[in-house]
């Protein structure tokens, strides 16, 4: 998948929180009732975790950011490109209204050239629910890099998709048999910068695979009405 705020919210992923203080290695309280144990004289409460500095914060995230580049990469080698024996101006509309079924909106499109650019706010094309299942099945990857850098500040990182938008461009190019080519890539736009935090580009690696098996999927049905008996 796929760099005027509209109105949606993405999910408060607190889950995310939680579970990394799981990967860093936070013990889970006790059942609601049990008594507190009283501190052994030599175990003093331990002092709170002290915020990482800034640069080891930009650090942290910067590695996340190349993880998942490198993983989006992968993932448009594999599923980002189509070649189609179709008119070139026929894959281009179909795409089009594949991707306005999904919510995208059309920001610029050129037929004569075969551009065109989407966008929407975060999670979309994707639900709420499908951005949840994608936190969840990324989740070991963001603690595996976050959590050694960060320690127990990781516990508070929620990633959500709040103040992002997400923009596909995509070129439909003619062929020599007379087909076209259809071409996908996505970026994060942020509308609001986090203080502190390097800007994200890249979706998480699960969420472009879902979301360009969600557009091809509507492309196909989009393609077969523009070409019926066929």
């Amino acid at each position: 998948m796929l760099k005027g705020r509209e109105a949606m919210r993405g999910p408060q992923l607190a889950l995310l929180g939680a579970a990394l203080a799981l990967v860093a290695g936070c013990v889970p309280p006790p059942p609601i009732g049990t008594p507190a144990p009283e501190p052994a004289p030599s175990q003093q409460p331990a002092p709170p975790a002290a915020k990482p500095s800034p640069e080891q914060i930009n650090d942290a995230f910067e590695q996340l950011n190349t993880a998942f580049a490198k993983a989006y990469e992968r993932v448009l080698a594999e599923r980002g490109t189509r070649s189609l024996r179709v008119r070139p101006a026929v894959a281009y509309d179909a795409l089009q209204a594949a991707l306005t079924r999904l919510g995208m909106i059309v920001e610029n499109r050129d037929p004569v050239t075969g551009t065109l650019t989407v966008a929407a706010p975060a999670p979309k094309p994707l639900t709420l629910a499908e951005w949840r299942q994608v936190v969840q099945a990324d989740l070991p990857m963001m603690a595996s890099i976050l959590c050694p850098r960060l320690g127990a500040y990781c516990r508070g990182i929620k990633f959500e998709p709040d103040d992002y938008v997400i923009v596909i461009n995509a070129t439909v190019l003619p062929m020599r048999n007379a087909g076209a080519e259809v071409a996908l890539t996505t970026r994060l736009r942020e509308i609001v910068p986090r203080p502190g935090v390097p800007r994200r580009d890249y979706p998480p690696p699960t969420g472009v695979r879902m979301a360009l098996d969600k557009i091809w999927a509507q492309f196909d049905q989009a393609l077969a009405a523009r070409q019926p008996g066929r």
